[in-house]
């Protein structure tokens, strides 16, 4: 295949919440890189992560679940993900009900792919309901993806653009060889969750339609391999973060549960911690370590 556009830089895309900085307060250093054209409608950004201290882990990552899943490739040590140690070269990592923690020290040097919710499918060609959950799947389970093969190229290829175009025409190829056809109604309903901000209700969203709820959680479970009402509440739980990260130390956690549609602060502290894994107090304490006390833009 012919070498692939270079690929613009990412602008808010990214994985989880790990933000386009020189260095995190972690120790890692993330680059984001933006799909080509025929990509962008499946591809959220392309991500390289690397720990800049020597040693012991010096720090902690959230990866907040958006619904998305994706490609991770290994060229470091021995990953620490959730307090388990991972050995391997590449994982397919399925759509997360939970934040995930991934530990940073100077042996970290992954590359990955995260695609947009709903859009991975032409790619890994079985119902993402599969991949779903907190566990990496190793990528000798998942031999049609030849992930392995790839890996083999990209450690050949060690500048991050080379690395790119052989992802990018990885992808094309396996789009033109078994891209799925459109499914407008599952657009339709991820635009409309989105817009919505997880807030209203599935039933409304039904409303929209042109099939019942029950048709509308088996769309979902294939494709986003999540239900509706979870994807919702994802949604709902990641507008909550981005409220309190922009208010910093001056946030009010009850006029965030208010913002974010919750109208008691026990169904707020439910929701965000069985995510997070953070109550909102917890989370906003994390926030203003992290980003001072004027926050996030």
């Amino acid at each position: 295949m012919s070498e692939a556009p270079r690929p613009r830089l990412a602008g808010k895309t990214g994985i989880g919440n790990l933000r386009s900085a020189p260095q995190a307060s972690s120790g890692l250093v993330l680059q984001q890189v933006a799909p080509s054209g025929k990509l962008r409608p499946y591809v959220q950004c392309y991500w390289q992560a690397r720990g800049q201290s020597a040693g012991e882990p010096t720090g902690v990552e959230l990866l907040h679940p958006d619904g998305g899943m994706g490609l991770l490739f290994n060229f470091g040590g021995a990953l620490e993900r959730d307090g388990e140690r991972l050995w391997g070269t590449c994982w397919a990592d399925g759509p997360k009900r939970r934040t995930a923690r991934l530990a940073v020290d100077g042996t970290l040097d992954l590359l990955g792919v995260h695609f947009q919710p709903g859009m991975a499918y032409p790619f890994i060609g079985e119902a993402l309901s599969s991949l779903a959950g907190e566990a990496l799947t190793p990528g000798e389970a998942l031999r049609r993806l030849e992930l392995e093969a790839l890996h083999e190229r990209l450690l050949e290829t060690p500048a991050l653009a080379g690395r790119i175009v052989l992802l990018e025409n990885y992808l094309a190829e396996r789009l033109q060889r078994h891209g799925a056809p459109e499914v407008p109604a599952l657009r339709t309903s991820l635009a409309w969750l989105q817009r919505h901000q997880g807030q209203a209700s599935i039933a409304a969203l039904v409303e929209e339609l042109p099939f019942g709820q029950r048709r509308l959680e088996r769309l979902f479970q294939h494709h986003v391999g999540l239900s509706p009402k979870r994807y919702a509440r994802l949604l709902r739980v990641a507008h909550s973060r981005q409220l309190i990260k922009q208010g910093g130390a001056t946030a009010l956690l009850t006029d965030t549960a208010f913002v974010a549609g919750y109208f008691d602060q026990a169904h707020f502290i439910h929701d965000f911690k069985a995510v997070t894994g953070l109550t909102p107090g917890g989370y906003l304490d994390h926030v203003r370590r992290r980003y001072g006390r004027e926050g996030q833009p």
